[in-house]
């Protein structure tokens, strides 16, 4: 099994051709073409990047919205969540504990079931100030309300955020959508990128025609007083939880729109290689899966028969799907960058939710964590050293834990 991105078309005369961007400026060029019409900023690193590409676009006349520099993180997610109500098209971003600052509003903005689009630049929590990439900040965020998706590179991360309106704004969703980008190693490293069509994005994105908007002029507009939870609170998550299982339809339409629409095609959920006669996985999320890739690839003309496969979507979680690729896996590795501290055998999130994806199959693959932490940035000779545990594994030999620190400086205990 195997389902791959497809090559960019070749740029010709009638093409446009290559824009050299780094991954904030791209994300920028997406939010303009996609023709959002309330922007919340407030600056924290590595998001900073594509506040400021949005306003020097807005100051150059290149588009019109309303940007609105607010005084703190919480007070930026505030901003969009109420004017999406409203019926508009938002835009906000944040990093690490930028992101936390704002968990009230972000909270209130799943459970308020509006649209909102973010872009979350990943990178490590404080103490100590860290600016190294790291996915815990997003990963708190999971249990919330939000669609979360993970692009590889600076094409996949401008393509994701003009899809991500459209999913969040389909009458079956209308949930808020977040894109995970790696910190640094997308929103700061540069790439060849075709730039977003702003024609062709109008057609496969129609504007936001919300079923509901708060309007003074349709209505009194009160606040709502604090509820007994006997009243809505089960019944309003439950509409929810069917907004995130009809997005997995929504969800798989749209990508496929988006290939007739740009002749680039995406897996909607996961991108595997070399996966139908894998015995050994390594599986993960965003920038790095490129250097996980590169590592496979290499030990496949060594005779290994290993495969790699990229999570694209870590919300809705795509649990089927992914049982499926590794059914007949002797042993997988989870490359991940977050952790949860006392967790079941020392191990992250991302290995949780494979773990419980796998649990219910006859035969599954025995599951192994390597985490990369502390912003700490790993090499192709860790994603080996990966590949190398999960051999052993296949050839019978006991792992002696779940998890392993590879960029560790000393014993891991």
């Amino acid at each position: 099994m195997c389902a791959r991105t497809e090559l960019i078309p070749p740029v010709s005369k009638e093409k446009p051709g290559y824009k050299v961007w780094n991954g904030a400026r791209a994300i920028a060029e997406a939010v303009k073409v996609a023709d959002v019409d309330v922007i919340s900023a407030y600056p924290i690193r590595p998001y900073t990047g594509i506040m400021n590409a949005l306003a020097k676009m807005l100051a150059d006349g290149e588009f019109k919205a309303e940007i609105i520099i607010a005084d703190s993180e919480h007070s930026q997610f505030e901003i969009v969540k109420h004017a999406s109500a409203t019926g508009a098209r938002t835009f906000v971003g944040s990093s690490g504990v930028g992101l936390l600052y704002a968990f009230e509003a972000v909270t209130a903005t799943g459970l308020g079931s509006v649209p909102v689009v973010g872009v979350i630049g990943t990178r490590a929590l404080d103490d100590p100030g860290n600016f190294g990439m790291e996915w815990t900040d997003i990963m708190t965020t999971r249990d919330l309300g939000w669609l979360i998706s993970w692009p590889r590179d600076v094409q996949e991360a401008t393509d994701m955020t003009i899809v991500a309106y459209r999913v969040a704004e389909d009458k079956r969703v209308l949930q808020p959508h977040f894109i995970a980008v790696d910190g640094a190693a997308i929103t700061h490293v540069s790439a060849p990128v075709i730039p977003p069509d702003k024609e062709t994005v109008a057609e496969f994105l129609p504007p936001y025609d919300p079923p509901y908007r708060i309007d003074p002029e349709e209505g009194a507009v009160t606040k709502a007083m604090h509820i007994a939870p006997s009243l809505i609170g089960t019944e309003q998550r439950k509409v929810i939880d069917y907004s995130f299982k009809r997005s997995m339809d929504v969800i798989v339409e749209a990508w496929n729109d988006f290939g007739k629409y740009t002749g680039r095609k995406y897996p909607p959920f996961i991108e595997s290689k070399n996966m139908e006669d894998a015995e050994i996985a390594l599986i993960g999320m965003g920038a790095y899966m490129k250097d996980v890739e590169f590592v496979a690839e290499n030990l496949r003309k060594e005779g290994i028969k290993i495969g790699t496969v990229r999570l694209r979507y870590l919300r809705p979680f795509p649990a089927e799907e992914l049982s499926k690729i590794l059914e007949d896996v002797q042993s997988a590795g989870v490359i991940e960058f977050a952790f949860s501290y006392g967790s079941p055998y020392r191990t992250g999130p991302l290995y949780h939710e494979l773990a419980t994806s796998l649990y219910h199959l006859d035969k599954r693959p025995k599951l192994l964590d390597f985490l990369f932490l502390g912003g700490r940035e790993p090499r192709t000779e860790h994603f080996k050293k990966a590949a190398e545990k999960l051999i052993d594994i296949k050839n019978g030999n006991l792992p002696e834990k779940r998890a392993y620190w590879l960029t560790l400086r000393g014993e891991d205990i």
